[in-house]
């Protein structure tokens, strides 16, 4: 095989984030994460413990430079919230774009000051269901 160039690589060079339908446009970062939960049993043999697959969470976590412009009125809301995360490659042709359904946020920044700091905020949160909208 060929030595790989650097744009093979998936490095989420390029992201967007929706929230309930509207662009958020100065992202620096966002993550998705898949979380397994298990319970801890004695094994069978009597020698070890055995995890044992219980549910999972979808864990979101996101920071944006705030202009001052954007509403944050969709953090807010106590309604169902939808999320779009998108990330394109360097090379710009492999994009995934993951839709999040019935987001919570854990907590909201309401003063966050440093001299000479542009604002940034952090949004962290789970998520009930999750869908694959493009993997290509």
């Amino acid at each position: 095989m060929a030595n790989p160039k650097k744009n093979d690589y998936f490095n989420g060079n390029k992201g967007k984030l929706w929230i309930n339908g509207e662009e958020v446009v100065t992202v620096g970062k966002s993550k998705v994460v898949r979380k397994i939960k298990y319970e801890e049993h004695p094994a069978p043999t009597g020698d070890g413990i055995v995890r044992v697959k219980v549910g999972e969470t979808i864990e979101f976590l996101g920071t944006f430079k705030f202009l001052g412009t954007e509403s944050l009125d969709a953090f807010n809301e106590s309604d169902d919230i939808s999320l779009i995360v998108a990330t394109t490659n360097i090379s710009g042709n492999v994009t995934k774009r993951l839709k999040l359904d019935g987001v919570t946020f854990d907590e909201e920044v309401l003063v966050d000051f440093e001299k000479n700091k542009v604002t940034e905020i952090e949004l962290s949160g789970q998520a009930e269901r999750h869908e694959w909208l493009q993997e290509k």
